[in-house]
């Protein structure tokens, strides 16, 4: 659709980048129509993620527009050399996200995201390029009549390496289609080559339409790809109605993904917060313990599980894990857990233990009130917990590259430093 220079701005001394249409292809009055299309689309977008334009026209017979020129080199360019490291990527897809989200904002679907639309600049910063394939309306149910020059919803056009189920189909697509192609370029990105090759474009197309995604191999222990795999599964489900409901949550499943933007906090850290916590409440109880006539063990206990329900569920953190800048979150989600997520994760971190000391007072009562036999067996509990607790939190923090524990995955959460907000 055109070749690209380096040109300088002579009005405002500045470099610019021209895209020039060849003027065989300016003889076609649909093709030249869609050029301009592709200015005026990406010009209506002022987004850092989105090459911006500056000036379109027509100058002795040559079509043009003028554009922000980009001081680095393509995604493709970089993948030339190798696969990126996995936080790269994800920041790279980032990135592109947050321009294809100001595209849909305005209408747009973009229809050719690949690594050679992806510009790589000096400071960074990931610039979306080429609008040549863009479409209008948000939703492939609105209804929207293409524009003079435009390409229809349901015109099989794309890059067949990147390309959507349904828009290879020639179904109408929306931004979801972008959503799939982002997926596909993230797996080339971390894998070093697309996730479906072919000798033919139809070849490609079929892949695409029927076969699972390749797993993309793990390259450390640790810090392997799992989450990226998790990630890429989603964004390239074969039906567009898998995928993120909206770009909204496609970036935070993103940010969720990245050690560089969401750490997880390891054992220790987890383990010095509950100590501070497991103190401040017991503190916070001495008073009732010196004028109470009985055992204060269960008003503790309630006291334990108030602090960290409230805690975790209305703020996201308690003191102890405020002052190591950590706390819990659902994955997917912003904000707080939830009361409700938060009791379900402490029944299941320390649900065990409250039940083992239940079972010690029911004990003690059938032994006749024995106190020995509750003391002992309470002291049993503690102990195996001393055990089972630290042994699940180091093995989540060696063999998980996102250290979440049992109680994590059971509830949808984790615990990380805290986030950077988009």
């Amino acid at each position: 659709m055109g070749e690209v220079y380096r040109a300088t701005d002579l009005s405002l001394d500045r470099v610019v980048a021209i895209k020039v249409l060849p003027p065989a292809v300016a003889r076609d009055e649909r093709l030249r129509a869609r050029f301009f299309r592709e200015a005026r689309a990406q010009a209506r977008i002022h987004h850092p993620n989105v090459c911006h334009i500056y000036y379109i026209g027509e100058e002795q017979g040559l079509v043009f527009f003028a554009m922000e020129h980009i001081d680095g080199e393509s995604v493709a360019q970089r993948l030339a050399r190798g696969p990126l490291p996995v936080d790269d990527a994800l920041e790279i897809a980032r990135m592109a996200a947050m321009g294809l989200r100001e595209a849909n904002r305005h209408g747009f679907t973009h229809r050719d995201v690949k690594p050679s639309n992806l510009m790589l600049g000096a400071d960074g910063a990931v610039k979306l390029v080429d609008f040549g394939l863009v479409t209008e309306g948000n939703t492939a149910r609105d209804g929207a009549v293409p524009a003079s020059g435009a390409v229809d919803k349901t015109a099989v056009v794309g890059t067949p390496l990147y390309m959507a189920p349904e828009q290879a189909r020639g179904d109408a697509v929306d931004y979801r289609a972008d959503v799939y192609a982002l997926g596909a370029t993230l797996h080339h990105m971390v894998a070093g080559a697309p996730p479906f090759t072919g000798d033919t474009p139809m070849d490609l197309v079929s892949r695409h339409l029927t076969q699972e995604r390749p797993r993309i191999a793990a390259r450390r222990r640790r810090r392997g790809p799992a989450p990226v795999d998790v990630l890429c599964d989603r964004m390239m489900a074969k039906q567009a109605a898998d995928r993120f409901a909206d770009y909204d949550e496609l970036l935070i499943a993103l940010e969720d993904a990245s050690p560089a933007r969401t750490r997880a906090a390891g054992f220790w850290v987890r383990a010095f917060a509950v100590t501070i916590d497991a103190l401040l409440v017991r503190l916070a109880v001495v008073p009732i313990e010196l004028v109470a006539p009985f055992d204060i063990t269960p008003v503790y206990g309630l006291a334990f599980l108030l602090y960290c329900v409230i805690g975790h569920g209305r703020y996201g953190r308690t003191v102890g894990k405020a002052t190591l800048e950590i706390e819990v979150v659902r994955v997917g989600r912003r904000g707080p857990p939830g009361l409700g997520v938060a009791a379900l994760r402490f029944a299941a971190e320390w649900g065990l233990l409250y039940a083992a000391f239940a079972a010690a007072d029911v004990t003690g009562y059938i032994a006749g009130g024995d106190a020995l036999v509750t003391n002992v067996l309470g002291v049993l509990a503690f102990a195996i917990m001393l055990i089972l607790y630290p042994l699940e939190g180091a093995l989540s923090s060696w063999m998980t590259a996102d250290k979440r524990t049992f109680w994590d995955r059971a509830t949808g959460t984790r615990v990380c430093y805290r986030r950077l907000r988009s």
